[in-house]
């Protein structure tokens, strides 16, 4: 077995980020939130959207944003909130959420959640990183947050290759816009 790449090491866990707009909520799948603050009473996160995901847009457009830490329980969450646009469908028909004050998705059984609002957006070229103040956070006692690498374990090999299909046609888009050198 080989090791794991260093780089995979710096992925946050997975979470479902969501926002809303004027066709009502929508979320996606995300591994790239971090924390942005040492001051307990003023947290914040660092949440990286790509330019392609119609979250990022809704984001950019209502400054609000919700994040779930998925739990291994949410694992069917990977398929429908990561491999559709939100543009196309109703991401979240069926799905056992909520809404924050805001409006904001949150999904129930998750290891946790935050809401807050943007305070700052940096433009990455093919991602956009919103600087995030916490308003709100819910932690769920002995729920532990699911992890890519341990993701990748469970899921079966369809999933996998329609992730890996979809990670290689939004790389070749980014390749293009990302700011490098």
């Amino acid at each position: 077995m080989r090791p794991m790449d260093v780089l995979s090491h710096f992925w946050s866990p997975l979470c479902a980020v969501g926002s809303h707009g004027p066709t009502g909520p929508n979320a996606q799948i995300c591994v790239s939130v971090f924390g942005a603050s040492i001051v307990p009473d003023q947290p914040r996160l660092l949440v990286n959207l790509s330019q392609s995901n119609y979250t990022c847009e809704l984001v950019r457009e209502s400054g609000t944003v919700a994040i779930t830490l998925l739990s291994r329980d949410q694992l069917p969450l990977l398929s429908q909130l990561g491999l559709q646009s939100g543009r196309d469908t109703d991401k979240l028909a069926g799905l056992d959420c909520a809404l924050t004050d805001a409006k904001d998705p949150v999904f129930r059984g998750g290891a946790g959640f935050v809401a807050g609002d943007v305070i700052e957006s940096f433009e990455l070229g093919d991602a956009t990183a919103y600087l995030v103040a916490v308003r709100e956070r819910d932690t769920a006692e002995g729920v532990a947050p699911l992890r890519w690498h341990d993701a990748r374990e469970i899921v079966d090999a369809q999933f996998l290759e329609r992730w890996q299909a979809k990670s290689e046609q939004e790389q070749a888009i980014a390749r293009k816009l990302m700011r490098w050198e």
